[in-house]
């Protein structure tokens, strides 16, 4: 049965990881999920408020990476809320407009798209390109730290339970 259970909790640590680069998958609610699992369904080696207080602090971490990232990228680049919100659309359009012709580039080519759109339409021609690559820049900068946060996660949760 335990390994049933750590079969379980090591597809959603990996089903986590996926979710930084698709935006339906909930990332740091899996994570969460694979630690109550263990807590709750084995629970051989306690987990004390030494790992809880900064699995929580990593957490917000990894909330902010994703907005902190972006909005520093599009910023730098000359973009503003706008560019932003419609970013995020791009995000989830992307890849359910676009995924069947280019695969996993679309998360990419989504969100570049409907800022440089966005922007083209405001009149900022010579600008937009500029800003829906600081759009794309902002997505990989914010995908790298958060794989790496949720990593040292997952690493800390097994070097604590095993």
């Amino acid at each position: 049965m335990d390994a049933i259970i750590w079969t379980g909790i090591g597809v959603l640590f990996l089903l986590s990881l996926a979710g930084v680069i698709i935006p339906i998958i909930p990332d740091a609610l899996l994570v969460w999920v694979g630690f109550l699992t263990y807590k709750f369904a084995l629970g051989h080696v306690p987990l004390t408020w030494t790992f809880w207080v900064p699995m929580t602090v990593l957490t917000a971490l990894l909330i902010g990476a994703d907005l902190l990232s972006n909005a520093y990228f599009l910023k730098k680049y000359g973009g503003d809320k706008w560019s932003m919100i419609v970013a995020t659309v791009g995000l989830l359009a992307g890849p359910l407009l676009l995924g069947a012709f280019l695969g996993p580039v679309a998360i990419l080519i989504g969100p570049f798209l409907a800022v440089w759109g966005l922007e083209v339409a405001r009149g900022k021609g010579t600008f937009a390109l500029r800003i829906a690559t600081g759009t794309v820049l902002g997505f990989l900068s914010s995908t790298v730290a958060k794989i790496i946060i949720q990593l040292v996660m997952i690493i800390w949760f097994l070097i604590v339970v095993l």
